[in-house]
């Protein structure tokens, strides 16, 4: 008897190791329900119930939710019976929203977080940087020799050259040139990425390879190296000499010694940089200027800055600009990584390295998809181009009846050449070398736009964070449809229906107050008003047809308004329902009467009430609906499945 007691004692102990270790996936998939033998899925019902109590101000229990879980999918159930899911409509819209929501899915993480690291790394660092700079050159011909002019200068530096001087004397920047190409200290993620990169990489001393930026060509020589300085919050006073003859230099010197001696005197900086400063976007502010960074400023402006201690006003200042007085008023150094990786992905997804995330994670699904080039397919084009010295419209024509792959993935999908060539405009004047890059860069988008295409549909399959997300997204737009039309359109359209609610429910629509309800005729003139008057006083006419009846008569110069209000809600219902003052006329419409004017105590008519009925309408429509639709289909709950709901 022990032994049985002991052997149902371990067997309760392994099951309870068994249901412990169950894998997540396994579990997730779990049949939770069926509506007519269709599946539902634990993973499925709890991704919606921790979303939606996620959103809800008092969350709901599982039971509770199951309830609203089920009415969920049978509308969805019933959109599908209905044949929405097969319409072109609706794929064409579940197509787009696949493509939006897996581009997330589409990057690789551990890429990104590789080029995070190293920028949020370098900010910690400045750099002190020369460079010489160059035009890069439109043409071909010219780009080819401005790098070749570009690279005897560095070639002439490397056998011992002076920097400074081929900077002074080469150098398109006018802003360095004249300090033989120094810039001065620079942080991370304010110059373009290859420069930055540049500037970074090569050491302190040496001269980098040639980078190219949307400015123009560069050659970078980092002179030095230190810890970043942060950031310096200052406010300042400025008088302009920047056009300003010598004489009135000499003035704007005497005013902004006569300001310092005030300063030192005890003069509040606010009120003096408001009154006297002549940077109008900061004097407004008594002279605050945003936070900012080394290479933000003028270098004396910023050195100045820089050197002051917090709640220190510094001397006179000279810049290009003026003369300034500073005063810091607070300072701070580089935020933590996590505070600053929102500005390092913006930086990030305006130049090239936002795209190495999304090209890493390609370049494995293309491993995955066995992508395979047709090499000696390439090359034959490439060879034809050049021997024809372009890719005309012949050589075109040649590759569009040519049906050879040029590449080629899993399950058959081929990228032709001739699809390649399709709506390829011919090249004439531009290089073979030239027009081959650019037939190969398309090859390479069209590779990516399959690819893409393929990893979506793998995401479906292999990611259940994206499967569910996707499946919420397809069920929500047949929910809607669906809803719209057994319910919200219904219930706008269904006239008769509105009445017959409104009939049977009217002590549920009341008011507190009397509402005064009339048509109110606009005029642009009391003669025109006293036309429309004589009309309606001859002839009967519906409040329906009112005002096409009276456009006909008076074109534009006349308007009817169907008001319905309580006293107080409206100046004009006020004067001519309620015996109020009459309001001043606004605009042209300064005449108005009203038309089959009365005095209501509660809603007779739907119109009356309409929102509240219509709403109240849809709601009985919703709920017969579901009680229909529980009648018709089979439900059927796993309630040992549901006990594992959390």
């Amino acid at each position: 008897m022990k032994k049985i007691l002991f052997s149902a004692a371990l067997l309760l102990i392994a099951g309870g190791s068994i249901i412990a270790a169950e894998p997540q996936a396994d579990r997730a998939g779990q049949v939770l329900l069926t509506i007519d033998k269709r599946p539902v899925t634990l993973g499925e019902f709890e991704y919606l119930y921790h979303k939606n109590n996620s959103q809800q101000v008092a969350p709901q229990t599982i039971d509770q939710y199951l309830e609203m879980f089920i009415n969920y999918k049978l509308k969805v159930t019933e959109a599908e019976a209905a044949g929405i899911d097969t319409t072109s409509t609706f794929r064409n819209e579940l197509k787009g929203y696949a493509h939006d929501l897996a581009q997330p899915y589409l990057t690789d993480q551990t890429v990104e977080q590789q080029i995070i690291d190293e920028i949020y790394n370098r900010l910690k660092e400045e750099v002190n940087v020369s460079h010489i700079m160059m035009f890069s050159g439109k043409t071909p011909d010219e780009k080819l020799r401005s790098r070749t002019t570009l690279d005897s200068i560095r070639s002439a530096i490397l056998a011992g050259g002076d920097f400074e001087d081929m900077a002074r004397r080469f150098s398109i920047d006018r802003a360095s040139r004249d300090r033989g190409g120094n810039m001065g200290y620079i942080t991370a993620c304010r110059f373009p990425y290859t420069f930055e990169d540049a500037a970074y990489r090569t050491p302190v001393g040496q001269i980098s390879e040639i980078v190219e930026t949307p400015f123009g060509i560069h050659i970078v020589k980092p002179t030095g190296r230190r810890q970043a300085r942060g950031e310096v919050l200052v406010q300042h006073i400025l008088k302009l000499t920047r056009g300003l003859s010598p004489d009135q230099i000499k003035t704007k010197r005497n005013e902004i010694d006569s300001i310092h001696n005030l300063l030192v005197a005890g003069a509040d900086f606010d009120d003096i940089a408001a009154r006297e400063s002549e940077d109008p976007g900061s004097a407004r502010q008594g002279g605050r200027l945003p936070w900012f960074s080394t290479g933000r400023m003028v270098k004396p402006f910023e050195d100045a800055s820089f050197a002051l201690a917090d709640g220190q006003t510094g001397g006179i200042v000279e810049t290009d600009f003026g003369y300034h007085i500073i005063r810091r008023l607070d300072s701070r150094g580089i935020g933590s990584k996590e505070a600053m990786t929102p500005m390092i992905k913006n930086t990030i997804a305006q130049d090239e390295r936002g795209s190495l995330p999304r090209k890493a994670a390609l370049d494995r699904y293309k491993q995955k998809f066995n992508l395979t080039m047709n090499h000696p397919a390439l090359a034959m084009v490439e060879s034809v181009i050049r021997s024809n010295g372009s890719l005309d419209s012949a050589t075109i024509a040649r590759f569009a009846s040519m049906p050879a792959p040029v590449a080629t993935l899993d399950g058959g999908r081929q990228i032709l050449l001739s699809e390649l060539v399709s709506n390829v405009a011919p090249m004439n004047g531009i290089e073979p070398a030239q027009a081959y890059d650019i037939l190969t860069q398309r090859l390479n988008a069209m590779i990516d736009e399959v690819i893409t295409s393929l990893a979506i549909d793998d995401l479906a399959n292999e990611n259940a964070d994206y499967r569910n997300l996707l499946n919420e997204y397809r069920d929500g737009i047949l929910l809607f449809d669906i809803s719209d039309r057994n319910v919200w359109t219904r219930a706008k359209d269904d006239t008769k229906g509105l009445d017959k609610w409104f009939n049977s429910h009217r002590d549920r629509y009341t008011w507190d107050t009397p509402k005064f309800k009339s048509y109110i005729i606009f005029a642009t003139s009391d003669s025109i008003l006293n036309v429309a008057s004589k009309f309606l006083s001859e002839t009967k006419v519906d409040g329906k047809d009112l005002a096409s009846a009276l456009r006909q008569l008076c074109g534009r110069e006349i308007r009817v308004e169907r008001v319905i209000a309580a006293k107080g809600e409206n100046a004009i219902v006020d004067y001519l329902g309620f015996n109020g003052e009459k309001p001043a006329a606004t605009g042209k419409w300064v005449s108005y009467i009203a038309y089959q004017p009365v005095i209501l105590e509660a809603p007779v008519e739907v119109a009356d009430e309409r929102g509240a009925i219509t709403t109240d309408y849809q709601a009985h429509l919703e709920e017969a609906w579901i009680k229909d639709m529980r009648s018709r289909h089979k439900i059927k709950i796993n309630k040992k499945v549901l006990r594992q709901a959390r």
